[in-house]
């Protein structure tokens, strides 16, 4: 079966048009004639938020139903006039997420078009829809490799993404070509991988998430359960370590120091990956929606690109010789804050190491000069500015870490 649909993939390709804009998207597996239409939908609820369901990717023979919340600055006020060349961002929810509400609403607050949509099969209350993807259990099925691509979870959530991007930027009000992402855990997963698929995306946030799964995370042990053939085809057809490098737009990544799911290591390859990002990693930093969409620094990356506001601070030319270290501070604003973070644990485990923040001085508001005590197995620098965004450097390791 799977050797079915790819041969009608390549029939695409070569006799098909592919339009604008979708150039990254041909040739992977979600290169069909579905994923470049603006799907269909109805609305369903109407308050300050509108409630809809869409037309997501085909599954199981018949069209599936997706469940998502949009909002913006005109629907809030009541005056739809005011949706005149809007930015737009998609919200991608993690783990056992919905479409919320709060989040649509937080940005819509803040001058933007947003949709959020609900990648189980459910609506906003968690129940599920007729036509939607079916849930054993209720438990998201995020590893399953079965015979028939479209009913695999990561192939329909990535996929329904997509049309809720096409969606968005079809709405009177928005100016497609300002248009970003952000996830929170799975969704930051998704959003990882998204970010080599979907270049019409201006920026992209992914929380937590990260690639590399397959070789040090809370994921890992699900992906050992499988069988040899499913893993791989898992990991190649979705783990972001095989999409981040081909990320065309600037990327922020967001992760607590212990985050109990994504752990530094497969983080920082993940991150490595991109030539063009910014990183904020925190100490303590807690893993749940909340938490996540709460950092100020999205929203600020965000609007920089697609608003020309004033960018996040960024760390350069980090240079070490033996404990002494050297940088340079860009910031559009003044830094109130810098700091040396580092870690002495040899625990194998990353998420429960104990974490040390040195306040340091910063130069003309331009230079960092400071000593990495010599016990030190990982870290990094990081500043926050005058509105109290943090960013970090990349994280250096020990030779015994």
């Amino acid at each position: 079966m799977l050797t079915k649909y790819y041969l009608t993939v390549t029939i695409i390709f070569v006799f098909g048009i592919i339009p604008n804009g979708y150039t990254q998207i041909k040739g992977t597996i979600w290169d069909s004639e579905n994923i470049y239409k603006v799907p269909k939908y109805k609305v369903i609820s109407k308050d300050s938020a509108i409630g809809i369901i869409y037309n997501g990717l085909n599954y199981k023979g018949h069209a599936k139903n997706v469940f998502a919340y949009y909002s913006s600055p005109g629907i809030l006020s009541g005056n739809k006039s005011e949706d005149k060349n809007l930015p737009a961002v998609v919200l991608v929810h993690g783990g056992g997420g919905t479409a919320f509400k709060q989040w649509v609403l937080l940005w819509a607050k803040k001058g933007y078009f947003a949709i959020a949509m609900d990648l189980r099969g459910n609506d906003a209350t968690k129940k599920h829809i007729e036509a939607g993807f079916d849930e054993p259990n209720n438990l998201t099925p995020y590893f399953t490799i079965t015979e028939h691509l479209d009913e695999q979870w990561m192939y329909q959530a990535i996929g329904d993404v997509i049309l809720a991007h096409n969606l968005i930027r079809s709405f009177k009000g928005v100016d497609s070509s300002k248009t970003a992402l952000t996830g929170i855990s799975w969704g930051g997963i998704i959003s990882s991988t998204l970010a080599g698929i979907d270049n019409r995306f201006k920026a992209v946030v992914p929380v937590y998430g990260c690639g590399y799964l397959f070789q040090n995370s809370a994921m890992k042990k699900e992906l050992d359960k499988m069988d040899g053939i499913s893993r791989a085809s898992w990991i190649k057809q979705y783990d972001p370590s095989n999409y981040l490098s081909k990320a065309k737009m600037p990327m922020l990544f967001i992760n607590g120091t212990n985050d109990g799911n994504f752990f530094l290591d497969s983080y920082a390859k993940s991150y490595d990956l991109v030539r063009n990002k910014k990183l904020s990693i925190k100490i303590g930093l807690k893993h749940n929606h909340a938490y996540g969409w709460g950092n100020n620094e999205i929203y600020n990356f965000i609007n920089s690109h697609l608003n020309n506001t004033d960018p996040l601070p960024s760390i350069d030319n980090v240079q070490t010789k033996k404990s002494q270290v050297i940088a340079r501070v860009k910031s559009h604003l003044p830094i109130t804050n810098a700091y040396l973070n580092y870690t002495t644990d040899t625990l194998a485990s990353l998420k429960d190491r104990q974490w040390k923040q040195k306040e340091i001085t910063i130069k003309n508001n331009k230079r960092i000069n400071t000593t990495v005590p010599a016990v030190a197995t990982i870290w990094y620098l990081s500043v926050v500015d005058k509105r109290g965004l943090q960013v970090s450097a990349d994280l250096r390791w020990s030779v015994v870490h």
